[in-house]
This record gives C-alpha cells, sequence and structure tokens, in this order.
C-alpha cells in the first residue's frame, strides 16, 4: 500500500525529519569539509549527553589535544594536568584502556564544551557504550576515525588552529541542500532471491528520495538524478524535472520505477543532486544504494562472496527485561517457491568479556495478526507460531561471531504469509549486529509495512532502536522444488468424515504443534491455521466443490492427504 505520493511530484515537509548531525572542519582552508564519525546519543539508563539533532545543542569550537600527564597518547583515564587549557574548548583524544563515559567526565570536569575521540584502530568510528559514568556526562561526545583525528592532531601541532562544527547543520550554512539516510527510498530489501524476481510484473525498484535544504537561502532549479547499474552496466539513468525548495522544506521527489525482465547479480542505485551556483556542504549530494538478487534475503548489503550482512554497530536495549529478540519481517505472493535453510548472524560482547556459556537461537515465526499495514488500527504482534529453532554454542575463546546458522530442516514458506526470522539470546551482556548506515523511515512511509520488529522480554518494538539502525541479518533461501522434506507417516492424514459437505475432522497422530493448509486443484491455499490439538476441525463450507490436499508441517516434517467436498 502506497500512503503518499502517487499522485503528485513533490510534496513538503518542514521537520526535524532529515536533521543532519555532522562533524565539519570550518578551518583552517585545507581541512575544511565533512568526516564521518558517531556520537553518544543520549538514553534513559544510559547517556545523558545533549540531542545533537537538535540545532540549539550545536557546538562550534577549537580543538584542544586534552593531555593527563601520561606517557600514552592522551588517553584521559585521569584528570587532565591543564583544566585551563580545556575551558570553552572541544577536546580531542584517543580511544583505549577506559571507558568513554570516564573520558568524557574528566573533559567536561575540565570545562570542555564537547568531545572528539580518536578511534584506536583502522576502520569506521565505533558505537561509543555510556560506561558506568554516562548519566554524568552532558555535553556532546562524539569519535571520528584514526586517520582523520590523526590528520587533526598533525595540523594542530604546526600551529594551525581546528575549528569544527558539531550537531545539526540546519541554519547554519546559507547554501546547504542535501540527502539524509532517513530520506532515501530503497528497494524494499536490500538482498532477494531470485526465484521472487523473474518478471518485472513480480519485482521492481520504485525510486524517490526527499530531498532538504538545510541552508538560509531559498534554492531553485534542482535536479535529482538516479543511475542503477547491474554489475557495472547503467541500466537506468533518470533525472526529475527541476524542483525549488524554500529554507528549512524538503521536497519529495518521484522518478520513473525501474523494471527489468529478470533479476540477478549485484546492483547499486545512486542518487545525486545537480545544484545550480554554490552549495557550502557537499557532502551530503550523493545517496548509494547497494542491493542484491541471488539466493538470500536480507535487510542490508550483504559482503562480497561471503554473503555475511554488513554490519557496522553492536545493539542491545539500554535496558534489557529478558529476552531480547530481533528479526526482520518477510512477505511475498510467491513464497511458496522457495524454502529458508538458514540464518547470518553477528552477535559480540564488550571485551574482555566472551562468548562463553552463551547461547544464540535462530527462529522462524509465522507472524498471524491479520493486518493491511502499519496505519491499519488492526495492527499488533501478539498471534505468532514459532515454525523453526535453532542454537547456536559460540566458542569460548572470542567474544564476536559473524556466523551462519542452518535449520535442521529447511522450511517452507506459503504464498502472502507474513514470517518473522530472528535472532535471540537471553544474555543480558549480548550485542546483535546491526547497521546504521541506512533507514527504511521513507520505506515504511511509503510501503507501509513493518520492517524490523525487536522484543525486549515481553514487549515488541516496531520502531527500532534510537537512530533506526537495521538487523545485520541475512536468511539463505532455496527453490522449494529441489527440497526434501521428511515425511511425518508411511500412511496420509486421515479426515472424518470424507467426502464431506464442508465440515471436516482431520486426526494428526500427535504430531504437534504445526500448522495445516487446505489448497485447491490449482494450488490455491483457501485455509491455513495453527494446531495445537491431535483432532483438528476444518470448515470449508462456501469453498467450490471438489478435491483439496491438505498438508501438516511441524517442526519434526510434513505429512499430506486429500479430501473431498461434496
Amino acid at each position: 500500500m502506497r500512503t503518499i505520493l502517487s499522485s503528485a511530484l513533490t510534496l513538503f515537509m518542514t521537520t526535524l525529519l532529515q536533521a543532519q548531525v555532522t562533524v565539519d572542519v570550518l578551518a583552517p582552508p585545507g581541512l575544511i569539509g565533512s568526516y564521518a564519525h558517531t556520537w553518544a546519543e543520549p538514553q534513559v539508563g544510559s547517556w545523558n549527553t545533549p540531542d545533537m539533532q537538535d540545532p540549539a545543542h550545536r557546538v562550534i569550537g577549537t580543538l584542544v589535544l586534552a593531555s593527563d600527564g601520561s606517557e600514552a597518547d592522551s588517553l584521559v583515564c585521569v584528570p587532565v594536568i591543564d583544566p585551563s587549557a580545556l575551558a570553552g574548548k572541544v577536546a580531542l583524544l584517543y580511544r583505549g584502556t577506559c571507558d568513554y563515559s570516564l573520558k568524557a567526565k574528566f573533559c567536561q570536569d575540565a570545562g570542555a564544551i564537547a568531545v572528539l575521540i580518536i578511534n584506536n584502530v583502522n576502520g569506521i568510528p565505533s558505537d561509543m557504550g555510556a560506561g558506568s559514568l554516562g548519566e554524568q556526562v552532558n555535553i556532546p561526545v562524539f569519535q571520528c576515525t584514526k586517520a582523520d583525528g590523526e590528520l587533526f592532531r598533525s595540523t594542530m601541532e604546526v600551529g594551525s588552529e581546528v575549528t569544527v562544527l558539531m550537531g545539526n547543520k540546519n541554519g547554519y550554512y546559507m547554501d546547504d541542500v542535501g540527502f539524509h539516510r532517513t530520506g532515501i527510498l530503497m528497494p524494499r530489501s536490500l538482498a532477494y532471491p531470485e526465484l521472487l524476481t523473474t518478471t518485472s510484473d513480480e519485482y521492481h525498484v520504485e525510486v524517490a528520495a526527499w530531498v532538504h535544504n538545510y541552508g538560509q537561502n531559498n534554492r531553485k532549479d534542482l535536479l535529482l538524478r538516479a543511475v542503477i547499474e547491474q554489475d557495472g552496466v547503467v541500466l537506468y539513468d533518470e533525472v526529475s524535472p527541476s524542483a525549488s525548495i524554500g529554507s528549512g522544506d524538503s521536497a519529495f521527489i518521484v522518478l520513473p520505477d525501474f523494471f527489468q525482465n529478470g533479476y540477478s547479480g549485484n546492483y547499486q542505485l545512486e542518487y545525486s543532486l545537480s545544484i545550480p551556483g554554490n552549495d557550502q556542504h557537499m557532502a551530503d549530494n550523493a545517496f548509494l544504494v547497494p542491493f542484491h538478487i541471488g539466493d538470500h534475503f536480507s535487510l542490508v548489503p550483504l559482503a562480497s562472496g561471503t554473503q555475511e550482512p554488513a554490519t557496522t554497530i553492536g545493539i542491545q536495549p539500554a535496558t534489557p527485561n529478558g529476552e531480547y529478540e530481533s528479526c526482520v519481517h518477510f512477505r511475498d505472493p510467491n513464497a511458496s517457491r522457495i524454502a529458508v535453510e538458514g540464518v547470518h548472524l553477528h552477535a559480540l560482547k564488550n571485551a574482555p568479556a566472551t562468548l562463553e556459556g552463551t547461547v544464540l537461537s535462530v527462529r522462524v515465526h509465522q507472524w498471524l495478526d491479520e493486518f493491511t499495514g502499519l496505519s491499519d488500527p488492526n495492527f499488533n504482534v501478539s498471534q505468532l507460531f514459532q515454525m523453526a529453532n535453532a542454537e547456536y554454542f559460540p566458542d569460548a575463546d572470542t567474544n564476536a561471531i559473524s556466523v551462519y546458522v542452518p535449520f535442521e530442516e529447511p522450511i517452507l514458506l506459503q504464498d502472502d504469509l507474513r514470517y518473522l526470522f530472528c535472532v535471540t539470546t537471553l544474555d543480558n551482556d549480548m550485542f546483535f549486529g546491526y547497521n546504521e548506515d541506512l533507514h527504511y523511515a521513507t520505506n515504511e512511509q511509503v510501503y507501509d509495512q513493518p520492517i524490523s520488529p525487536s522484543r525486549n522480554g515481553e514487549t515488541w518494538f516496531i520502531g527500532g532502536f534510537v537512530g533506526g539502525p537495521v538487523p545485520a541479518i541475512s536468511v539463505r533461501m532455496a527453490d522449494a522444488t529441489m527440497i526434501g522434506i521428511t515425511e511425518l507417516e508411511a500412511q496420509p492424514l486421515r479426515s472424518y468424515p470424507n467426502p464431506s459437505t464442508g465440515i471436516f475432522q482431520i486426526s494428526l497422530n500427535g504430531h504437534l504443534p504445526g500448522w495445516i493448509t487446505v489448497s485447491d486443484v490449482t494450488g490455491r491455499v483457501v485455509r491455513t491455521m495453527q494446531v495445537t490439538s491431535d483432532i483438528v476441525t476444518m470448515d470449508l463450507r462456501g469453498e467450490a466443490r471438489g478435491v483439496y490436499a491438505i498438508t501438516l508441517r511441524s517442526a519434526a516434517g510434513q505429512a499430506s492427504g486429500r479430501i473431498i467436498l461434496e
């Protein structure tokens, strides 16, 4: 269901939906630009830092190297030796040895207005846990990459002041138009099984994006361009009509859908902006979305070769309350073509803790609540039937794993039914892998469908975690016709009476719990129900007379039979 945008090219809004939290260097000229970062987001029982999505909390200041007097590189695991040097400045220091909150608290006590921590390993900045003092930290805490931090420090050491903007850039620059990850319409998933994309009628990609004017000046004649490549070959290249956007406003710009007569391989969708005249913040003028058509389902990109879901961060509930379950939602009108073989996942604990003695569960739930979408008043997560469960016991000598967990038997799916593929733990110290480079907010707005429900104890959350990171779960799928399923009984399921004018009593011979389907001669499913008792009453009154197939599926396998409706 499309809830917006079907009739107009552009829609406008004034909201902080696309608030851009950035780390920008404003001086010296050689460093001007935007830099990769993470920031400590406030949460109850965690950080008490300002919400940097609010422009009122934006910090502009000069970097000063914080020193604790030790030989190590400014780790600040003890109080700084010269508080006056940090007063009114942004403290620059290094990750390592002690937790983030202790470092930030020492800098805050010295009068720093914000903290920028340099990562101590190569790669992207990491997520910052609140540690024991997070609730006492009330200044912004950011982290940058090792390479960028060393560049800042070397510039400072030759006598140049480095001035940074940290926080929401809305309204700071005179001319500034761009995207935010919350405003990008992506494919419905970033990996999808080829067996469900055989024609353009079965699968296509809708292309659109929110373009936001963060600057003080009104802008006109903006163009949105989208290019889709398949394994390096351009298949789609479209440009929008020109749009004008007032200061602080956004336009939702829609381009033609992308169709292909059969899909396979690696694709990338790139959004970019053509902006007449000056733009003072170019870092957000393009956005790249990779997606893959093959034998997996995933909301995040897959690593080339391994097909593992791309993970950027570990997530757990701020206040664990029992079992923690992280899920992705799946539904397709041709799902009976495929079978689920297993799940790729990422899990970790903070060092020096290890995964010794922990248990991870991988589950498939059939989602039986009846609703049309998120906007349906009947939307709920209350009726789940667990179809499969597989356990994994991590090695004791590691604190992080990226593994594939197979099910004992492949799980056959049904057309147009909802499923949740989940990873679960009872360990309150466990983090599951997520990807924070993507956001499905616009997909939820356009398609009105749930993306990635999660559960903390007895409570389900549909909106996900703060910041909207996406579960790094990848589900391996196979051709259902090539899968062998264990037969439960040598003799078929029995029904009484048979034939019948509409009411059948079906004996399940103790194979419980399970779920049973009834299909007509064309393969159309006419009834589906969860079964927990040995005798099931099936009411087919109102259906056409003829022969129907009945199938029972449970954790042990399947059994089948037929019934005749007179």
